[in-house]
């Protein structure tokens, strides 16, 4: 069995998944930096709901941790997308994972900025990531459809 070579634009593919990595890490320097200010100690994954209401900072690091989670939450399904997507689309699915990511920086420095004791609205300012999140699910939707279809 021969390789194909790989296409130049895979080169974005490649760029984009250490992108996912880049963003992992910012998550947890902000979680990690609010944690210290906060005072949450380890192994608390969260502050109590009564202590983030008594205290910003808190209320701020419950806010950091769950925009990391919800990145993971949300990076478990845009992963299998992307990589199905990037087969037949590489340089397009590398700009929707690029709009998904810029989209969930800004959904978490929204979500850590929100105002003390609020529903944590600041994350919606990031919401443009499901233009990315929708967009993978389609174009991958397209290739698998193209490569069980050839001759369509």
């Amino acid at each position: 069995m021969t390789l194909s070579p790989i296409p130049q634009e895979y080169s974005y593919v490649l760029a984009s998944l250490f992108a996912t990595a880049l963003v992992s890490q910012y998550h947890i320097i902000m979680v990690g930096g609010i944690r210290k200010t906060s005072k949450v100690p380890y192994p608390n994954a969260y502050a109590s709901a009564e202590e983030a209401i008594k205290d910003k900072e808190k209320f701020r690091f419950n806010c950091a941790q769950r925009a990391h989670s919800n990145y993971l939450e949300n990076l478990a399904v845009v992963l299998p997308a992307f990589l199905a997507s990037a087969i037949q689309y590489p340089t397009l699915s590398s700009s929707l994972l690029g709009i998904w990511l810029a989209g969930r920086v800004v959904y978490a420095r929204g979500y850590v900025g929100s105002q003390h004791n609020s529903n944590g609205g600041g994350r919606y300012k990031g919401i443009f990531n499901y233009i990315g999140q929708i967009g993978l699910a389609v174009t991958a939707g397209m290739g698998v459809w193209k490569l069980y279809s050839p001759g369509v």
